[in-house]
């Protein structure tokens, strides 16, 4: 099996039902790149119609209000894709995606893609609802900002992260700027929460190194 096929295709669950010829003639149409920290992967405005597959490496997504403030609304991990509003609506990119670290990004050519998934329409309807989950996730997402103190939103984001690491510690790729964004509240709260959940022997930090020490504690605050 072929890295395109292994890394692009298996690790994405909208594609792991697909047939043999099938994903060989998607692994036709993947290009690759490699961003740094910081590089601009795709901006809002854009009119690329394809599907990024995140490889290696993680991204955030973002949008910039009227008055030049950036929101996080999404971080992307190895696996997640994005774009795909694009395959279904002929509108320009509504979001900017940057790479939080060294980045590895699958892109398949929209056209081409949708031709091949016309004859397998459950893919399609796996997409459908890979869009609704997050439609759903990030409707969430604003309600916690609105309704749940700071301390709540920070301890599920570090839960989140451990579990998604598969481990009681992780690395924060993002910024204090960004997670702070990301949590709808600013960098000095961020830094005052973090400081507390230190103090109370809630994390452990070293750097840009969370450790969890007490998960029932951080469950209690959710």
């Amino acid at each position: 099996m072929s890295c395109q096929k292994e890394y692009c295709f298996s690790k994405v669950p909208i594609f792991q039902h697909l047939k043999t010829h099938e994903m060989e003639k998607i692994s036709h149409i993947i290009t690759h790149q490699h961003f740094d920290k910081g590089n601009i992967i795709l901006l809002a405005g854009d009119h690329k119609k394809k599907l990024f597959i995140v490889r290696h490496g993680r991204a955030k997504v973002s949008h910039i209000s009227t008055d030049g403030r950036e929101y996080v609304v999404r971080v992307l991990e190895k696996g997640d894709f994005f774009g795909d509003v694009t395959l279904f609506k002929d509108e320009p990119q509504k979001s900017t995606v940057e790479a939080l670290e060294k980045t590895e990004i699958c892109s398949l050519d929209g056209e081409a893609l949708m031709k091949i998934l016309a004859g397998t329409p459950v893919t399609l309807f796996h997409m459908l609802a890979q869009l609704s989950t997050r439609l759903e996730e990030t409707e969430n997402h604003l309600s916690e900002a609105i309704y749940k103190e700071v301390g709540e939103r920070l301890a599920a984001f570090i839960l989140k992260s451990g579990a998604t690491a598969k481990s009681d510690s992780f690395l924060l790729t993002m910024s204090k700027k960004d997670l702070a964004s990301y949590l709808n509240t600013t960098r000095e709260t961020l830094s005052r929460r973090l400081s507390a959940f230190q103090k109370e022997g809630y994390i452990m930090m070293t750097g840009k190194k969370i450790t969890i020490l007490n998960f029932a504690a951080l469950e209690n605050l959710l």
